[in-house]
């Protein structure tokens, strides 16, 4: 059954895992399972092998593979949850990733409850809850300023009041954020979108003339600010300003026809702005 295997495939599992896929699709994760411990596999290459397996396209059998290892296996990790986790999120099998997810915090949540509000507040878009887990792995370190997945917890933080409509506690959360990154990184490297934000919830405030002067700081912290030129452009419509409408406009589409914006292939992000939005709003003098 597995006559189309090399033997150095042992130690290429994405290799071995695509030929799993494409070339067994019959074969269930028990006979995988099987041949994989034969071939002496460790209990990480076989999650890996579920996960690559997954990501491929066939999520039962990853899953069950997954799963299969999980169960014949007492030292469990919470990063073997984890891993378990992040295709179905991907792939948008929720309730399968929550489970991990909820199954690896209650192995570790000092390792994974940063990743976890991040995940709750980009792909599930749970503010409350991600808030929550964020607030309490933030507690966890008192003294340092944490960062899930690479984003500053404050950062994080914001993004979710700002969703929740919690305007001035979001400002205040991107103020910290913008004070570390000054402190350890200086002013010209601070995080462009930390300003975008601050502007996007002085403007929920109807604070136009702050929402302005942020919009400003973020097109002059970034070459490419698209975001931030088509809201200032926006909010200067409002204001029938059209002539510094346009400008703005014009240049975030000139920069968006160039590939510059920020984006994820897997989710929408917060106020993310399409060159179809900019051009309707071109049009609509």
């Amino acid at each position: 059954m597995m006559c189309c295997f090399i033997t150095k495939a042992q130690n290429d599992s994405l290799t071995l895992a695509y030929k799993l896929e494409r070339c067994h699709k019959a074969i269930n994760a028990q006979e995988i399972l099987e041949f994989l411990e034969e071939k002496h596999f460790t209990k990480k290459q076989i999650l890996e092998m579920g996960t690559y397996i997954s990501y491929h396209g066939n999520d039962q059998c990853g899953n069950d593979l997954m799963n299969l290892c999980i169960a014949k296996n007492d030292s469990i990790t919470a990063g073997d949850w984890h891993a378990y986790s992040v295709q179905n999120t991907k792939h948008g099998n929720y309730a399968e990733a929550i489970q991990a997810l909820e199954k690896s915090l209650a192995i570790n949540a000092k390792e994974m409850e940063g990743y976890y509000g991040w995940v709750l507040l980009y792909y599930y878009r749970d503010y409350e809850k991600s808030l929550k887990h964020l607030n309490h792995y933030d507690g966890l370190t008192p003294k340092d300023v944490d960062a899930p997945v690479g984003e500053n917890i404050h950062f994080l933080k914001g993004l979710c009041y700002y969703q929740l409509g919690q305007y001035q506690n979001a400002i205040k959360e991107f103020e910290l954020n913008e004070k570390f990154e000054i402190n350890h990184f200086g002013q010209k490297n601070c995080n462009t979108y930390i300003y975008f934000y601050i502007a996007r919830n002085y403007e929920k405030l109807n604070d136009l003339k702050k929402a302005e002067n942020y919009y400003k700081k973020a097109i002059k912290q970034s070459q490419f600010p698209i975001e931030a030129n088509f809201y200032l452009g926006l909010l200067y419509k409002q204001s029938n300003k059209l002539e510094l409408s346009k400008k703005h406009i014009e240049k975030s589409l000139k920069d968006i026809k160039l590939g510059y914006k920020q984006q994820d292939i897997y989710v929408e992000l917060f106020d993310e702005v399409y060159q179809t939005q900019i051009e309707e709003a071109l049009n609509n003098k």
